[in-house]
């Protein structure tokens, strides 16, 4: 059943077909523009040197079509561009995987093993055979750390309570005190100048005197 989706969502999903499954797939005036925007597009890629001059050119030589629409193929070939590049890719290593077996095949008819090895590393550098799979990490098997809430963080660590800390902090201070003579601690004591000349108010009527 023929359907009208916008040419730009016809091209991702047919690009790549032939054109017999995209009149199939699509309205006559749609099908008929992915069609041309795929020969447009096998184009370019063919003469990645081309400017888009010389694709309007060709789109208007080959299809007269308006100068406005040429120029509207243009862009939807340059909006579809990575995503045809990496549809390409895929598409040539499989016809490049299917050449090289049928090489393969006509190789070991004829007892050519010399060929046959050099087609068996072609392939596999091609596919990546030599590269190990990545594999999820087992997150379902990972132990989350029993962490349990305590009021007493020492005898949990392992640590020993000091005995008597405070006499100890006081003996300390004093101990220290005694070897740091130019410390000393001071009571709070306020400012000698008054907080209002140390933090004058912003006269706002002074922003509009020069």
């Amino acid at each position: 059943m023929n359907t009208t989706p916008d040419t730009l969502t016809a091209c991702r999903q047919s690009l790549l077909a032939s054109d017999e499954e995209i009149r199939g797939a699509y309205t006559y005036a749609v099908a008929e523009r992915v069609i041309r925007l795929k020969d447009v597009y096998n184009c370019w890629l063919a003469n990645p040197s081309m400017k888009d001059r010389d694709l309007r050119d060709y789109i208007r030589g080959k299809y007269d079509v308006s100068l406005s629409a040429a120029y509207d193929d243009i862009k939807l070939v340059h909006q579809l561009a990575p995503l045809l590049s990496s549809k390409s890719r895929d598409f040539h290593r499989l016809r490049t995987n299917e050449m090289l077996l049928e090489t393969y095949a006509k190789a070991q008819l004829r007892g050519d093993v010399r060929t046959m090895e050099r087609v068996a590393n072609t392939y596999g550098k091609i596919n990546n055979v030599d590269v190990e799979d990545e594999h999820d990490l087992p997150y379902d098997q990972i132990v989350t750390q029993p962490f349990f809430p305590t009021v007493d963080p020492q005898s949990t660590l392992g640590l020993k309570p000091i005995p008597n800390v405070y006499d100890r902090i006081a003996e300390l201070t004093a101990e220290l005190s005694r070897d740091l003579t130019d410390i000393e601690d001071v009571d709070y004591e306020e400012a000698d100048l008054p907080e209002a000349y140390l933090f004058p108010e912003h006269d706002s009527s002074s922003d509009d005197n020069p």
